[in-house]
């Protein structure tokens, strides 16, 4: 048996005005045949097919594939030269039995809002209709008609905070495999809700999304059904084909339309269960200040999460705790991209007294830069790997950095956006979040599961920005009406 395997992954933000580029790939990951082997020991989807692949003695093609941190609307240029280069090498790898994919499933790109479903046309159209194809998509992929029409199946991940890639990778191989061998022969079926929830709820760790993972599972455990994903959607993607979705992936497809419907409808039921509790940076220093215990509150600036395609440059929080007089009563690690910020405390060196402007260096929209006195205290290359909570081995890359000392204020400053929900940010320029009072992360929800060690104490800010839970004060032209959460008790159709 011989595969061909690879992938291309990206979120996209439509409400982000930095576009993403080609560099975004480069500053992560983007290799090319025998170099994607070196995935075998992240744990990510790559490495979930190498690893099953070995297990089973099946010959694997390694393509292209490239990874990239969450950004704005994808330059037109950069992804017909991702396609191309994905097309091209598994064109090349020859005859081959299968093919295996890794998408994200919500990357737009300018002219092209289904890339996924364009990505996956393209690969149909290069090794025809005899040859299956298995796709795994992140669980907030938006699933469209075209990606379940040219897939011969599709596997979402089960959790989120997601840290079940590289098992999502083995699931979605092996799957593959018995195909190729006869051993199944599956049908696809997508379901979608016209609705849109705040991700800072969609974990599956408890409420409404775990309710929903756990109905999903029992099909499965009985064998009824061959792979059932839920999709809750990344919902910062002003787009007409939109919605939360159920696939099932199975040999019955009359079944596999039922069972589909019945999820749908359950996830419809539940719709206002998704609400967030969100909190002002005042609230949330008066309850840090108050608490007797020794964890350190993590808050959660989710309105510039650089996981969900912000720019990560807002200074909405440090100018707040600033107005408070907050870096006189409390440890707090902040951080903020701003290139030109970091150049200017490199170039004064460590141990200086600097005096510069901070904050909103790339999208000025939702608010300006303002004038911090602070010392230089770090200087780093922003390198360090994810832990367990994420792509476990995966490497990130800030750029430069540095670290400015504002009284009790302790703020990272970097030139790149990383994915920032991981303690090891911190810590790769020795700042260490357990030894804090208060702890800034960039994310909606999977730092979660990098910092359950560390803190219980998690909330989510009230805070500006294109990514915020705050989904009804976005500026959505596109999405086909009525749509919750913009519209509410209406009746609608399955869209099939």
């Amino acid at each position: 048996m011989r595969i061909v395997a690879g992938g291309i992954i990206q979120e996209s933000n439509t409400f982000s005005l930095y576009p993403s580029s080609i560099e975004y790939f480069h500053n992560l990951v983007y290799l090319f045949g025998d170099e994607i082997r070196q995935m075998e020991t992240v744990r990510n989807e790559i490495g979930g097919c190498l690893t099953a692949s070995k297990e089973q003695g099946v010959e694997v093609v390694p393509a292209f594939y490239a990874q990239a941190i969450s950004g704005g609307t994808l330059k037109r240029e950069a992804f017909e030269t991702l396609k191309h280069n994905l097309v091209l090498h598994i064109t090349n790898a020859g005859p081959v039995d299968g093919v295996f994919l890794a998408f994200h499933g919500a990357m737009v790109a300018e002219g092209c809002d289904d890339t996924e479903g364009d990505l996956l046309r393209a690969v149909r159209q290069a090794i025809g209709h005899d040859i299956p194809i298995v796709t795994t998509l992140d669980s907030h992929s938006n699933v469209t008609r075209l990606m379940a029409e040219q897939a011969n199946a599709i596997i979402g991940y089960k959790t989120f905070p997601h840290i079940d890639h590289f098992e999502t990778g083995v699931r979605a191989a092996k799957l593959l495999f018995s195909m190729i061998r006869k051993e199944v022969r599956p049908v696809t079926v997508l379901r979608k809700v016209p609705m849109m929830l705040p991700a800072e709820n969609h974990q599956t760790t408890d409420g409404p999304m775990r309710e929903l993972i756990e109905e999903a599972a029992v099909a499965e455990e009985s064998g009824k059904s061959l792979v059932t994903s839920l999709f809750q959607l990344q919902p910062w993607l002003d787009i007409e084909e939109m919605g939360f979705a159920v696939v099932v992936v199975a040999e019955d497809e009359a079944w596999a339309i039922q069972e589909a419907e019945r999820l749908a409808m359950l996830a419809w039921e539940k719709r206002h269960r998704f609400d967030v509790r969100l909190y002002t940076v005042e609230e949330i220093v008066e309850l840090t200040e108050k608490r007797a215990s020794s964890e350190p509150v993590i808050m959660s600036d989710s309105a510039d999460s650089t996981g969900a395609g912000s720019p990560g440059d807002s200074n909405f929080v440090l100018k707040r705790m600033l107005e408070l007089g907050a870096q006189e009563r409390v440890r707090t690690l902040l951080h903020v991209v701003d290139a030109s910020a970091v150049e200017q405390a490199v170039q004064a060196g460590i141990g200086a007294e600097v005096r510069l402007p901070i904050g909103y260096s790339l999208d000025s929209r939702y608010g300006a830069p303002i004038v911090i006195e602070g010392v230089v205290a770090k200087i780093g290359d922003g390198r360090f790997a994810f832990g367990d909570g994420f792509q476990a081995n995966l490497q990130a890359n800030m750029g430069r950095v540095v670290v400015l000392q504002i009284g009790l204020i302790s703020l990272l400053v970097m030139e790149r956006q990383v994915f920032t929900g991981d303690p090891a940010m911190y810590r790769c320029v020795g700042l260490e979040p357990k030894d804090a009072e208060l702890v800034l992360v960039k994310s909606a929800t999977q730092f979660r599961s990098c910092y359950r060690d560390i803190s219980s104490t998690m909330l989510i800010m009230d805070t500006p920005g294109s990514s915020t839970a705050n989904l009804r004060s976005l500026p959505f032209e596109r999405i086909a009406r009525p749509f919750y959460p913009f519209d509410d008790h209406f009746e609608w159709s399955f869209a099939k």
